[in-house]
C-alpha cells in the first residue's frame, strides 16, 4: 500500500472504528477545504465528526476495509467495504464507499465521498426492501 492509503486505513480505524472523533482534524490540512457532497456544499472536519456520530447511532463493531485504492499524484481514490452490526438486533450490515482525496503532504486537503446511503438505511430497517428497485420502477416513498 502508499503511504496515503496507509494514512486513510488509520484515519477509518482512529474515527470509524474506534470513534476517536477528535482525531479528525489532526488528518486535514489547515487550509479552506474543498469538499462536497452536494456541489456547492462545504464539509468541514466538524460536519464529519457530527456525521460519524450518527452513523455510529445506528452500528456497533465497525471494520472498514480498503477494496481497491488507486493514487495518482496527489490524489488518492478508495473503495471501501464498510461491516458493522445494527445497535439495536445486533444483525450484519455491509456498505459501500467510494472516495477520492487531494492531499496536502501527508494531510487531506479535499475529499469527494460516495456513501451508499440506501442500502445503509435499507438494512437498518428505516427504507423498505430492495428500495433502490423500487425507486427505479417509479415507487413513490411518502
Amino acid at each position: 500500500m502508499s503511504i496515503k492509503t496507509d494514512l486513510m486505513l488509520q484515519y477509518y480505524r482512529d474515527v470509524w472504528e474506534n470513534g476517536e472523533l477528535e482525531k479528525i482534524e489532526s488528518y486535514f490540512a489547515p487550509q479552506d477545504h474543498n469538499q462536497y457532497v452536494v456541489e456547492g456544499k462545504k464539509i468541514v472536519p466538524s460536519e464529519i465528526r457530527e456525521w460519524v456520530s450518527i452513523i455510529r447511532s445506528f452500528v456497533t463493531d465497525i471494520k472498514v476495509t480498503i477494496l481497491q485504492s488507486v493514487e495518482e499524484g496527489d490524489w488518492l481514490a478508495l473503495m471501501l467495504r464498510i461491516d458493522c452490526l445494527r445497535v439495536d438486533t445486533r444483525t450484519p450490515v455491509r456498505v459501500h464507499q467510494q472516495i477520492m482525496f487531494r492531499f496536502d503532504g501527508n494531510l487531506k486537503a479535499e475529499s469527494y465521498p460516495f456513501f451508499d446511503f440506501l442500502n445503509f438505511f435499507e438494512q437498518l430497517g428505516q427504507l423498505p426492501e430492495d428500495v433502490h428497485a423500487l425507486l427505479l420502477a417509479g415507487t413513490h416513498l411518502d
